[in-house]
This record gives C-alpha cells, sequence and structure tokens, in this order.
C-alpha cells in the first residue's frame, strides 16, 4: 500500500506575541542571515564572552576591539565591520577609558576622528540589570551601536555568579538588549582561580556554566610568560557560527598588541614554494618582531626574537644575516636600518 502524500506546510503559518511560525522555505526577511562584525568569529545582533584570569589584559583586549570596530581594522588579526561601540565600564572612570583608547589610537597610527564613534557609562557600584537594560532601550534607537561591551559583567550578578537563577535572569535581560537594540553584546569575565588547568575552556570560566552556555563566541585568555615588560598570552575560541579557529599567541607591551604568526601559515598545499619565499617570509616577520621589541624599550636582543618567533637562535642568526639592513654584535643585540629604495 502506498503511503500518502503529505501536503506541505509552505502556506501554513501563524504568529503570536512570544513566537513566529512559518516554513523554513518562506522565513521572515528579519530572519535573514545577519551582516558580520568580526570575520570568522561573530554576526551582529549575537553575544560574545571574553574571559581570562586577572592582571592578563582583558580590558586592553576589548579596548583593541573597541578601535578596530570603530575603524574598521582588524582584531587579533580578524577584520571587523565598521560602526559604534558603546562601553559600559564599572572599573575605570571616562577619561581613564578615554585616554587608553587614545593611546591606542596613537601607538597604531590611526585617526582621532574615530573616538567620537564611542560612548561610555561609567558605573562605580554594582547595578540593578533591568534597571540598566530598560534605561538603553528607551534611549537608544536601534542599531545605533554595533556593539556593546559590559566590563565586567560579574558586577551585574548582584547575587552571586555562581547561582543559576540570577545568570539567568541577567543573560536573559542582556539577550533582550541585543535583540531590541539589534547589536552584539560583548561580556569580559574572569576564569577561575584554576581555570588554566581545565582542557576545555568553557570549563574554565568562573560561576555558573550557564554565564558561557548562551554565548555564540567565547574567546578565551591565558596567560603564557611576563618577561623584558611584555606579556605573551594564549587564545583559545569556541565558535557556535563559524569553523574553529586554532589557538593562538599575542604579545602585548603598553598599547601595542602584536599577534604571533602561525608557524605552519605560511606553508601551502603545493610544493612549488620556493625556499626564496619562505625566506622572505620570515625576513617580513623578523622585521615586525624587530620593531615590535625596538618600540617596547628600544633595544633588541637575539633571545627576546628567538622567544617571540619560536626558533633557534642560529636560525635567528641565519635570518638576521641574510635580511637587508640587519646587523648583530658578539653580545647579541640587533639593529635594522631600512635599506634605501
Amino acid at each position: 500500500m502506498k503511503e500518502p502524500i503529505p501536503k506541505d506546510v509552505s502556506d501554513f503559518t501563524f504568529e503570536t506575541d512570544d513566537f513566529t511560525l512559518s516554513c523554513i522555505t518562506n522565513m521572515p526577511k528579519q530572519e535573514e542571515m545577519p551582516p558580520i562584525l568580526i570575520e570568522n568569529i561573530l554576526y551582529k545582533n549575537h553575544s560574545m564572552l571574553f574571559y581570562g584570569p586577572s592582571k592578563s589584559c582583558k580590558s586592553f583586549l576589548l579596548l583593541m576591539l573597541t578601535v578596530a570596530i570603530i575603524s574598521g581594522g582588524e582584531w587579533l588579526g580578524f577584520k571587523c565591520s565598521c560602526g559604534n561601540v558603546l562601553i559600559i565600564e564599572f572599573e575605570n572612570g571616562q577619561a581613564m577609558t578615554y585616554e587608553r583608547i587614545k593611546a591606542i589610537i596613537k601607538e597604531n597610527n590611526i585617526d582621532e576622528k574615530y573616538l567620537s564613534r564611542v560612548s561610555v557609562i561609567t558605573l562605580k557600584k554594582r547595578a540593578d540589570i533591568n534597571t540598566l537594560v530598560d534605561g538603553l532601550i528607551k534611549n537608544i534607537p536601534p542599531e545605533k551601536y554595533s556593539a556593546i561591551i559590559i566590563d565586567p559583567v560579574y558586577k551585574l550578578l548582584s547575587g552571586g555568579e555562581s547561582q543559576a537563577e540570577i545568570v539567568d535572569a541577567v543573560l536573559s535581560k542582556i539577550e533582550e538588549l541585543s535583540k531590541k537594540l539589534k547589536t552584539s553584546v560583548i561580556l569580559c569575565h574572569h576564569t577561575k582561580k584554576e581555570g588554566q588547568t581545565y582542557q576545555n575552556i568553557i570549563d574554565r570560566i568562573s560561576g555558573s556554566g550557564l554565564i558561557g552556555r548562551d554565548m555564540a563566541a567565547l574567546i578565551g585568555i591565558s596567560s603564557v610568560s611576563k618577561k623584558d615588560d611584555y606579556k605573551r598570552e594564549r587564545i583559545e575560541m569556541e565558535l557556535r557560527h563559524f569553523p574553529q579557529q586554532p589557538p593562538f599567541y599575542i604579545n602585548i607591551s603598553g598599547s601595542s598588541c602584536f599577534v604571533e604568526k602561525n608557524k605552519d601559515s605560511s606553508k601551502t598545499n603545493t610544493a612549488s614554494t620556493s625556499a626564496k619565499d619562505d625566506c622572505s617570509e620570515k625576513s617580513k616577520d623578523l622585521i615586525r618582531f624587530y620593531n615590535f621589541l625596538n618600540n617596547m624599550n628600544g633595544t633588541v636582543k637575539i633571545s627576546q626574537l628567538e622567544e617571540l618567533m619560536q626558533l633557534s637562535k642560529n636560525t635567528i642568526k641565519t635570518y638576521i644575516d641574510n635580511t637587508p639592513g640587519f646587523t648583530r654584535d658578539n653580545k647579541g643585540v640587533v639593529t635594522y636600518t631600512e635599506p634605501e629604495k
């Protein structure tokens, strides 16, 4: 006996105050794919959690993200769409936030005109999430800001970050904020004291597991080393809508952030890559790392390049000797003068 052919549901639709039902072939216009805010990481109108241990430069990196969004630049090597940013800031005043962003802009040779695309709300005490979100929704037009950064989010968790009911209520209001203002919400949070011992990055988040469960993107930072006035940090990601990114390392000094190039990133899938091309790429890396260290303290040593580039001392010496403009002395001090064109 033949099975009856079911009638399709393409013309069946209805809407309530809480949801809309329609056939997947006839989705409402507002359900189209959103534009991208951070390439390969986050869509606009979705939420992200950025977290790490104390003193791991979380706030600094979020200010770097702010600058990347307002200028349409890159953040940690990922291209950002240009837009306005609102920072809800609990730990520093507006003046300090302004000065820190201005220092980042100056260090990275970005025009100060972009500062007019940043707004700051400064709060010196724990805020009531309902009052805050309702006030923002009432006074801010939708799509005014591409992103709202809340730093740190635990100060909105007035009853304790480990209580699931409180965390769920706060996250529900944050989701409402994102939907009503049509903006991405980016939260800054801390890890457990023993956070770096967990292999799964979501298990490192302090407090209730709900904090990370609703996020479209999780970006965890962990401290690797601090030496010669710069910090080396490891970045790991857990992404819902994009392919997973491999872990990578960054170096932070003052108002500069340098992304270490993946050792395999210069490799191609063909066998035609010549040794000359590879040497040229390594020379470019050598110049970039040299400039980073030179801007930091004015003196560059082979040992510093060795650590940053993750290459042996002899390999570093070979690249120095084969890259025009570089010299080294018997004490391991490296100097570079850009060759005349």
